[in-house]
């Protein structure tokens, strides 16, 4: 019996040194681990050969182990070459992917990315709309709560779900990397538990029901970075927007990449919608389509239909997509809101394509231009208000919310932007014109 106690602690010890720690695995192509799975089959088959009461055991440790299997990702932040509006050039990437790989994991769940920087410059990784309880110095943000990681150094950081659900995303947190270097988060619901709202055709579990709004500049970011630096005005707007890294139709020498978003008539999809641009606000649309948003940065929100949105940089949307229309093309666009009449921006559209899937013969031929959504004007401060002021937090049994209602404090804060004359062109900006932001 004693041999029999020893042998079952043993496996115990090595099955959770498993879930602790990974060896190997592919870099480049940042493969999932399932660090459980090996030891706990090479080890349960001695165990089950114990008495009744061992097995007895062996099953609920299989349980714990199912319960609270950890998950791993091996990440490598490298240079590669991307070609886009008739020109190439190398970029920051993690595994080489432009977005970047997306992370899975449900409710309450932890996992661990061991970043290596092959890179040439420092990075650091934030998990953008993770609270991170407790677990500071795996957040990102450089030189605040931890230290970059250099050229050819490596850092395993820990990110702890919570009580975020739905879509949050990831980006480098160091200067502009995060033009490039950034991806999507899905977090399921706890397991047994399901969607507030009506469970979606898709399973949500590859990158395609992704929409990352992004920039593209044909310079190299930083050296845009480093002329905005020296002199003090507004940095160059980018040369194109981006749907899941492609600018789309509208733009020179991208019509034959344009992301496509392939579904089937009558079902209902789960868009994860993440703004990762550097600062510009997107209004988005789907051409003749409606868009019911349930989420928003992690949270769940009373459902909202309408027919376009305005996402912020760094926000994230759930959106539940019914498709209901003639089997056919659509654009879903995205283009800037900019109330600023002194500041450039980039007021082109970029766009992506539903295409419903054939059936048989029995479809419309697709028209050679797929018709446009009717996005609001780019100073439409109204409809951007408007689709704010609809959002309510989900607020039930199962998602509550603890706001205070007695309030003790009322602040007040200005913030204003003004404009004023430069003597010498360290000030100038892109326009031509020597005025300083203030």
């Amino acid at each position: 019996m004693t041999e029999r106690f020893s042998l079952y602690f043993n496996t115990i010890g090595k099955v959770i040194k498993s879930i602790r720690y990974v060896e190997g695995g592919n870099e480049d192509r940042g493969e999932v681990i399932d660090v459980a799975k090996q030891e706990q089959k090479k080890n349960m088959i001695e165990v089950g050969k114990t008495n009744s009461a061992m097995q007895i055991l062996s099953l609920l440790l299989v349980f714990l182990i199912h319960c609270q299997a950890s998950t791993h990702y091996n990440w490598v932040v490298k240079e590669a070459t991307y070609t886009r509006l008739c020109s190439t050039k190398k970029i920051l990437t993690v595994n080489g992917k432009f977005p970047g790989p997306v992370l899975q994991a449900h409710k309450g769940d932890t996992i661990y990315v061991n970043v290596h920087n092959k890179g040439s410059h420092n990075i650091t990784i934030h998990w953008h709309g993770v609270k991170q309880p407790r677990n500071p110095w795996s957040d990102g943000p450089e030189h605040i709560t931890q230290c970059p990681i250099q050229p050819g150094d490596q850092f395993k950081q820990t990110i702890i779900f919570s009580n975020e659900e739905g879509t949050i995303w990831w980006h480098a947190h160091n200067d502009w990397a995060r033009a490039t270097v950034h991806g999507s988060i899905f977090v399921y619901p706890k397991r047994g538990a399901s969607y507030p709202f009506p469970k979606p055709h898709e399973q949500l579990s590859s990158n395609k029901l992704v929409e990352n709004a992004g920039q593209w500049w044909r310079r190299d970011v930083r050296e845009v970075l480093e002329e905005f630096i020296r002199t003090g005005g507004a940095p160059n707007v980018s040369d194109a927007h981006t749907i899941n890294g492609q600018p789309g139709d509208l733009y020179p020498c991208s019509k034959s990449e344009t992301f496509k978003l392939l579904v089937d008539q009558n079902k209902t999809y789960l868009l994860r919608i993440v703004n990762a641009a550097m600062n510009t606000i997107f209004f988005y649309s789907i051409a003749n389509h409606n868009l019911t948003v349930v989420g928003v940065d992690g949270s769940y929100t009373k459902p909202v239909t309408t027919d376009y949105m305005t996402i912020s940089p760094g926000q994230t949307i759930d959106a539940v997509l019914i498709t209901n229309q003639q089997v056919g093309q659509y654009y879903m666009a995205a283009r800037a809101y900019s109330s600023t009449l002194l500041i450039p921006f980039d007021n082109t559209t970029t766009t992506a394509i539903v295409e419903y899937k054939k059936i048989g013969n029995n479809f419309t031929p697709f028209s050679s231009t797929p018709p446009l959504p009717h996005l609001p004007y780019y100073n439409d401060t109204n409809a951007a208000f408007t689709f704010y002021d609809n959002l309510k937090s989900l607020a039930n049994e199962h998602h509550p919310i603890d706001v205070p209602i007695k309030i003790t404090n009322r602040l007040v804060s200005a913030v204003s932007i003004n404009t004023f004359p430069c003597s010498n062109n360290s000030c100038a900006e892109s326009n031509g014109t020597a005025s300083l932001l203030a």
